[in-house]
Formats: structure tokens, sequence, C-alpha cells
């Protein structure tokens, strides 16, 4: 089973177990919604901890959330820094979008099929994503993941293509 990180629990709201979450979704309503499961896994990645959703409050940048399991403060902070998980579900996606975390270790050439590197991390701004790619010098060069730079995406075989711009690496 693949998991997706959803968010980090920071810290504890409340005496009765609620938690402040640090997500890391852009389907926040979606994944925090009462009823879901959120996962914490164990360091070979199998799931340790399942939790409920007994109530979500989007709080600015944030999310406050109430799980069934969790009763007591002191319950809560055992969680405190502890990342959430739920099964990834590629449902969510429309067609041309993807997980940042599928994209990250894929191998970018550009369309002459020159190797540039391999994607470290995906950056978001507010107008777009960009990759963060390291070369085979061990430097970085980001590329906006648009149409105008990305030709094509091959998730299953990790691979991405660009268009060669004059100047870009």
């Amino acid at each position: 089973m693949e998991y997706l990180l959803v968010g980090t629990i920071v810290k504890t709201v409340g005496l009765k177990g609620e938690v402040r979450i640090y997500p890391s979704t852009h389907f926040r309503d979606s994944r925090f919604k009462v009823g879901n499961h959120v996962f914490l896994l164990d360091e070979d990645g199998q799931v340790w901890k399942t939790l409920t959703i007994k109530k979500h409050v989007k709080n600015g940048e944030m999310d406050q959330v109430i799980f069934d399991e969790i009763s007591s403060i002191e319950e809560a902070q055992l969680f405190i820094k502890k990342n959430l998980f739920v099964e990834k579900d590629r449902s969510f996606l429309k067609k041309d979008t993807y997980f940042f975390d599928d994209l990250t270790g894929c191998q970018v050439y550009f369309d002459n099929g020159n190797v540039i590197g391999e994607v470290a991390k995906v950056e978001e701004y507010s107008s777009y994503a960009t990759l963060r790619v390291k070369t085979e010098q061990k430097k970085f060069v980001l590329i906006p993941f648009v149409n105008a730079f990305i030709k094509e995406v091959d998730i299953d075989e990790k691979k991405i293509i660009v268009n060669f711009i004059e100047g870009l690496v």
C-alpha cells in the first residue's frame, strides 16, 4: 500500500485532545472529512496507529482536528510532531496533474535527449509549482512545472521531458 503525507500535528488545542495540524495537501476538506481515517506510520512505512476524524475546522493555514481515539491533552501531546498519512488515491487528481511525491525522484531530460538531473523536490509558489532538479554536478536548477516548459511526464517510468530552452541550465 502506498501512503501520502497530508499533514503534521504541531500542537495541542484545549484540554480534550484537539490538535492543530500543519497541512501538506491541497485537498484539506476531503482528507480531513469527518469519518475519514488518517494513519501514523512506523520507520518501515507500516501503519502503527489509525485515527478517525471526529471534527475538522480550518483555521487559516492550519487545521484543527479532533480524533475519536484521542480524548485528553495528555494523549494528544504524544502525537506532537507526528506525520499523518492517507492511502494514496489517484482518483482525487484531474488529468495531467500529479502528486508532488510522484514527481520527486524522476529523471529530467531535455527534449533533445540530454539529461538535466533528478527532481529533488517540488516547490510550490502562489502562481505555479517548480521542480528543483539536482544536476550531475550537484547543483540545482529550477524548472517551472507549467506547459510552456514541461513536454511530457511519465510517472511509471519516472521520467520528465522538458522543452529545450536556451539558457535554462
